[in-house]
């Protein structure tokens, strides 16, 4: 019982989610939107640089792979600059149309005109992830992101290269942390990233956990219908092995069977005399059918046999 309660609990929890994914959705295909707003966008900034000398004029070029867009950023940005249109030129990004399920980002750095590296790739989809139930106009991440020189990129990946297939798997994750401890950073840039998702996203997002709440649905439907049937042959089973059923020794309305059949031969005994199908209704019905026939076949005989009974006397 606790097993089947609990199968229609989780069956009516999964309808009460898809009725309010699907209120949500109404509620984004409402919305009034401009076409710029059916593109999201990506807002970067860059808040500072550690590692650097005080004098150092850094210039941080970001390379978007999806759609595959650059900028650079060479002014740190003022967050008490509440007034974005006197934002110092070279301190904001914004990248629009991003896809983040497959975009990634990369940042190489100069100081003036001296390059300093670059980053490994970033995947965009952790920035950008979106809670479809309590959808926010935009979503601000801090990102500190490590800038190695070249060189030392080059040669980290030589080495994994050069590493044999034979390793096991926890030497292969030994030799990686050793590595990640050799490699010193140049840098650190510390971006901000503002995500502002556009409704196409929120109904991406929305209709994908609608997919996964109906099969959690479908899913509970078979579980209770498993539990339902298991409980069904177990209550048969243990009525099987109860034993056989026998008969009362005394039937239900014993007492009554006496005046039951009095009451039935009376009753054969008036459909026999004067029921629908007696011979003296048959017969009634018949001599009242052939009345007329009766009349006319007597007349007729009378006529012929005693006719002369009825003639005019011949006068005298």
């Amino acid at each position: 019982m606790t097993d089947t309660a609990s199968a229609r609990e989780e069956v009516m929890k999964c309808e009460q989610e898809i009725h309010s994914i699907k209120a949500a959705l109404r509620r984004v295909g409402t919305t009034s939107s401009s076409p710029d707003a059916e593109q999201n966008s990506m807002e970067i900034v860059l808040l500072k640089v550690d590692g650097l000398p005080a004098g150092a004029k850094p210039s941080i070029k970001l390379q978007l792979s999806s759609p595959i867009e650059e900028a650079t950023l060479d002014t740190l940005y003022d967050p008490l600059n509440s007034d974005p249109d006197v934002t110092p030129e070279g301190s904001i990004v914004v990248f629009r149309g991003v896809e983040p399920a497959v975009a990634t980002l990369t940042l190489s750095a100069k100081d003036a005109d001296i390059p300093l590296g670059s980053s490994t790739p970033h995947e965009v989809a952790p920035l950008c992830a979106l809670d479809p139930m309590q959808i926010k106009d935009k979503y601000v991440t801090e990102l500190p992101i490590a800038i190695v020189a070249q060189e030392t990129l080059t040669a980290a990946s030589v080495n994994v290269s050069d590493e044999p297939s034979a390793g096991t798997e926890e030497s292969a994750q030994e030799a990686q942390a050793e590595e990640a401890v050799a490699i010193q950073p140049t840098c650190t840039v510390t971006l901000r990233i503002t995500y502002k998702p556009s409704p196409k996203d929120q109904r991406e997002e929305l209709y994908e956990l609608l997919n996964k709440t109906s099969q959690r649905k479908a899913t509970a439907l078979e579980n209770l219908r498993k539990i339902s049937m298991q409980a069904a042959s177990n209550r048969s089973q243990e009525s099987s092995s109860a034993g056989t059923i026998t008969k009362p020794s005394v039937k239900p309305g014993f007492l009554n069977k006496q005046k039951e059949n009095e009451e039935s031969k009376l009753k054969k005994l008036y459909d026999r005399a004067f029921g629908p199908d007696s011979l003296l209704r048959g017969g009634a019905l018949m001599a009242y059918t052939a009345k007329d026939f009766f009349i006319f076949f007597g007349a007729v005989a009378f006529f012929h046999f005693k006719g002369q009974l009825l003639a005019i006397p011949p006068p005298v």
